[in-house]
């Protein structure tokens, strides 16, 4: 065992030296030639003759061989790097998506928390399909059902937020043209926004004085500000208000009548809603009903439901089939109800 020990320490060593060692070379004095190399007499020799000469030694075998597995592991270790640098990018870019859907939501939350509230969603959903359905199919189904809830919300609370800020858009902006007009500057519309204005709008221009005070232009708060938001009328306010910054121009006039144009998109936009709504209903109840009421009567009745999976590839067609009618119809009925302005 102590042999052994003294061996691995060795070629430890070795390839710690291999690896770490620079390629360096002793100071030479200009104008001065070695007359004693390194090795023994007979090399000694052979390398006086050949300076003498104008002569070259032949290059050593050993010497090369140690570059060259220096270098190979070299290029192995810089190998090996490339797939953590790629895992350490994927990991930022979930990072920051997460992070940027969570302010669009509006939800105070870490990023790590929200992944921890969905492993530990998908972690419940698994339990139930295994003790409740007592199959593999049912652990993964719940598990991903698990993990749809907490999207499911953000999406839902994006949208939420995204339609309130765009139906107090269009006062704000008048207010923007009114103070522009009476001679104010933006800084003072954007405060009088956030004072009196109520959530969300008040919190988004609250954030941008925030960012003004700590030194950004206003090119830029608005900017952070559309990334936050996503919102094509809000974008198209903060483009003119950026150009008008760059190029000037008469702003109050043209955010007025961007203002017209919201109110009336918002105002088609919530008559549709209102007349669409006992339709999307309908399809969005008709679309769960079956899925419900296939999990509801499995548990009840395992034996006549478990004849989709015993029966073969004609219980599994089945099943495919009524999956694939259920989302033909929630599509026809979304693209029925959707109306682009």
């Amino acid at each position: 065992m102590l042999i052994l020990g003294i061996g691995l320490s060795v070629i430890v060593l070795l390839l710690i030296w291999l690896l770490l060692d620079p390629e360096t070379e002793p100071e030479e004095m200009p104008g001065r030639v070695a007359l004693i190399p390194k090795g023994n007499a007979e090399e000694a020799f052979l390398s006086f003759i050949s300076q003498a000469w104008g002569l070259e030694t032949p290059p050593d075998p050993i010497e090369e061989r140690l570059q060259a597995a220096q270098a190979w592991l070299r290029e192995r270790i810089a190998s090996l790097r490339g797939p953590r640098r790629w895992v350490r990018d994927f990991e930022r870019g979930v990072m920051r998506r997460l992070r940027r859907l969570l302010v669009e939501a509006d939800l105070p939350w870490h990023p790590l928390e929200w992944i921890g509230l969905t492993l530990a969603l998908m972690t419940l959903g698994a339990w139930v399909g295994l003790q409740v359905y007592r199959l593999p199919g049912f652990v993964l189904l719940g598990a991903l059902m698990g993990g749809m809830l907490p999207f499911l919300l953000i999406h839902h609370r994006r949208e939420a937020r995204r339609r309130r800020l765009e139906f107090q858009l269009a006062d704000a902006l008048l207010l923007i043209s009114r103070t522009l007009q009476a001679g104010g500057s933006l800084y003072t519309a954007f405060a009088e926004i956030a004072r009196q204005f109520p959530p969300p709008i008040a919190g988004e221009f609250r954030r941008v004085l925030l960012e003004l005070h700590l030194g950004f232009s206003i090119s830029e708060a608005l900017e952070h500000m559309r990334e936050r938001v996503p919102s094509e009328d809000l974008s198209m306010a903060i483009t003119a208000i950026q150009i008008n910054q760059q190029v000037g121009g008469n702003l109050s006039e043209f955010l007025e009548k961007v203002a017209s144009r919201i109110r009336e998109r918002v105002h088609l936009q919530n008559e549709i809603r209102v007349m669409t709504a006992s339709y999307r209903l309908s399809a969005q109840i008709l679309a769960v009903l079956p899925l419900l009421l296939w999990l509801v009567l499995f548990p009840l009745n395992r034996r006549y439901m478990m004849r989709f999976f015993t029966s073969g590839i004609p219980g599994y067609a089945m099943l495919g089939l009524v999956l694939f009618l259920v989302l033909l119809g929630l599509l026809v009925v979304r693209r029925m109800t959707r109306v682009n302005l």
